[in-house]
């Protein structure tokens, strides 16, 4: 299970700095981008777990709702991170631990929806197809990763 939530946390941080990295090369864009890479992981989900037309018809609303929410919490988060480094008065260690501890939660909390989703994700999927779903995440992840490398060594070269 551990392995798991790594690798889940591993996803998250993963997309959120490939989208990050795409948005800095494509500022005009980054909008247009960010649907094209949550259309192409929908695909790519669909695909690997072999869901049906009605089955996909139903969880792809679900999943990007689960989506907003996980990307939220990492949100405000990482608000609070950034409202504490501008801070111009003196920040208290209560306040310091506060904002670490948002941070560290941030992590449970994405665990939470998940396995609230996951409930209902299993009334859609078969049991092969939660199993499919969960390893197509992580090779989705790969994939951003090794997307990510192989643009950069590009703008390396040229």
């Amino acid at each position: 299970m551990k392995k798991v939530f790594s690798i889940a946390i591993l996803f998250s941080v993963l997309f959120a700095q490939s989208c990050f990295l795409f948005a800095q090369e494509n500022k005009s864009q980054p909008n247009k981008w960010m649907e094209e890479v949550k259309n192409f992981k929908h695909t790519f989900l669909i695909k690997e777990t072999q869901m049906t037309d009605e089955q996909s018809k139903v969880f792809i609303p679900l999943y990007t709702e689960m989506e907003k929410k996980v990307f939220q919490a990492n949100r405000n988060a990482r608000q609070m991170a950034t409202d504490l480094s501008k801070e111009q008065n003196e920040v208290t260690d209560e306040h310091y631990t506060a904002v670490a501890k948002a941070l560290s939660d941030v992590k449970a909390i994405e665990a939470e929806i998940e396995n609230e989703y996951f409930k209902i994700f299993a009334n859609i999927l078969s049991p092969k197809q939660l199993f499919l779903l969960k390893r197509a995440e992580n090779r989705f992840a790969i994939e951003m990763l090794n997307h990510n490398k192989r643009s950069k060594e590009k703008q390396d070269n040229d």
